[in-house]
């Protein structure tokens, strides 16, 4: 799931952003971490003044938390982020920045610091220095061989909220494998009784939950190249000619068909290859409707394929729309007859013309809403005479949006509502039934929200699935309750989560 975003914010940050060669203050400075021998690797590294620093400003700041945080380039490119600081012993702490462990860690008065190596002279670096406001604040810097490129940082500190652990939900049961690899659970789709995972470089986990109080494990379809880095972000089912099939999102080879007919012992019948000259493609996600298969390549924009014979997937199409930017790309998407909701991240929800495959179309585009434009995730619903897409962001203040796609109608592609638990938590996953939006909040866990009317969307049911502070969160921003699929016969949520693994709610 998170990969792609990666290598994208990597790619915009290099390119756009404020650079300096500077970064290496061997004097040292404030701070009492003693200067290293790599650009921004302490506190005294910055130019305190230009990150707004004040002396004593850190003072009473207890170690051992959680801080969420977003970077805003000169140009106004803003990048969210993760950042953990423990203390380990008198005068000395861990961490984690960006994605995994940090090198270097501080905490004094006057400075929050945190340093990671990357290794082929790249390195993140967070300097947190000053408050206001409940938020602490300061610079980030981001280093390649040839430059670094600087940011304004702001943090708030995560932790669980203050709340029941449930409400109108109820824990069934709770699944990690015992043998499972240690890898993040990040979607699940389940049909008759049997739930299928994608855990990223763990691969295809297939799990009976027909007792609900007592998931089992049934079959196991590892990565390929695993070795290599591949991993599964997505999982969607299809039946043909008597047989199931899980599709599943490869950030390596594309979409990767697993016959899983014999759960017990899925088998690999088919990949779907990359259009073009494309290495290394990027399937992210995907969506099944009408016998056609959507992808979203992160790095060729929508593929449509037909798999009236899932063995012999056949391309019919690929589009991006020329309405937006060369650094959009299409992190996910909702298809229903007709209409393709597509997430271009900064380029907006594009709506698209489906009908003839071989040839779509743009039908008109929601995008420039927020501080930020980052469209991760939709479904659409029918709210009385009116279409509603539950459009999520994945960013630092993200919402559930509430947009009206209603086509012909005064309010086509206008938001007509927002929710959102805090702006330091990102959404991600969303799935609708009726005026009802489900949502898959990170680490605030399952959301049910009301729409009946989508002015006032209203929470009516949650789930807080925060693991505890001692199982490792704080690692990335991008943690939690990730993927969710719904069951609204039997009023039952199963949820995908990064650190517990499949949790299956009851309304």
């Amino acid at each position: 799931m998170r990969r792609t975003r990666v290598s994208h914010l990597v790619v915009v940050i290099v390119t756009a952003g404020a650079a300096t060669a500077c970064g290496d203050n061997e004097d040292g400075g404030p701070g009492g971490l003693p200067d290293g021998p790599g650009r921004y690797d302490s506190p005294s590294d910055f130019d305190r003044r230009e990150a707004g620093c004040v002396p004593g400003a850190l003072a009473g700041v207890e170690p051992d938390g959680i801080f969420h945080f977003q970077a805003t380039y000169s140009d106004g490119y803003t990048g969210s982020g993760s950042s953990r600081l423990d203390e380990v012993g008198r005068w000395e702490y861990a961490g984690a920045l960006a994605g995994g462990d940090a090198s270097r860690a501080w905490l004094d008065d006057h400075s929050l610091f945190l340093y990671r190596d990357l290794g082929d002279d790249r390195s993140r670096s967070l300097l947190l220095c000053n408050q206001a406001n409940g938020e602490l604040l300061g610079a980030y810097a981001y280093c390649t061989p040839d430059e670094c490129f600087l940011a304004q940082a702001t943090a708030r500190r995560v932790e669980r909220l203050d709340e029941p652990d449930a409400g109108g939900l109820t824990l069934l049961a709770e699944h990690l494998g015992a043998g499972w690899a240690d890898a993040p659970t990040v979607n699940v789709r389940v049909t008759d009784d049997l739930a299928y995972l994608a855990r990223y470089g763990d691969g295809l986990r297939i799990v009976d939950v027909s007792d609900p109080l007592a998931p089992v494990d049934v079959g196991h379809g590892p990565c390929e190249y695993a070795a290599d880095g591949e991993i599964y972000n997505d999982v969607k089912l299809v039946e043909a000619a008597g047989r199931r099939y899980a599709i599943m999102g490869s950030n390596l080879v594309g979409a990767v068909v697993w016959d899983v007919s014999a759960p017990w012992a899925p088998t690999i019948v088919a990949h779907f290859g990359t259009p073009g000259f494309m290495a290394n493609p990027n399937v992210h996600t995907l969506f099944i409707d009408g016998g056609k298969a959507y992808l979203a390549n992160t790095r060729v924009g929508l593929e449509i394929w037909d798999i009236a014979d899932p063995r012999e997937p056949r391309l019919r199409s690929t589009f991006f729309p020329r309405e937006i930017p060369d650094s959009a790309f299409l992190h996910d998407l909702y298809v229903e007859g007709e209409r393709a909701y597509l997430n271009f991240w900064n380029g907006g929800m594009v709506i698209a013309d489906v009908s003839d495959p071989a040839a779509p179309r743009a039908v008109g585009t929601f995008v420039g809403y927020g501080d930020d434009t980052s469209s991760h995730s939709s479904w659409v619903t029918s709210v009385g005479a009116r279409r509603i897409a539950a459009h999520g962001d994945e960013e630092w203040g993200s919402h559930l949006r509430l947009v009206d796609v209603t086509e012909g109608s005064g309010s086509f592609l206008r938001q007509v509502g927002a929710w959102q638990t805090r702006p330091e938590v990102s959404a991600h996953n969303v799935m609708s039934a009726g005026a009802e939006v489900f949502v898959a909040y990170y680490q605030d866990g399952v959301r049910v929200i009301d729409i009946t009317d989508p002015a006032a969307p209203r929470q009516t049911a949650w789930f807080n699935t925060w693991p505890g502070y001692d199982r490792r969160y704080g690692t990335s921003f991008f943690e939690g309750a990730i993927g969710i699929d719904v069951d609204p016969g039997r009023g039952r949520i199963y949820v995908a989560d990064s650190h517990r693994g499949l949790l299956i709610l009851q309304r």
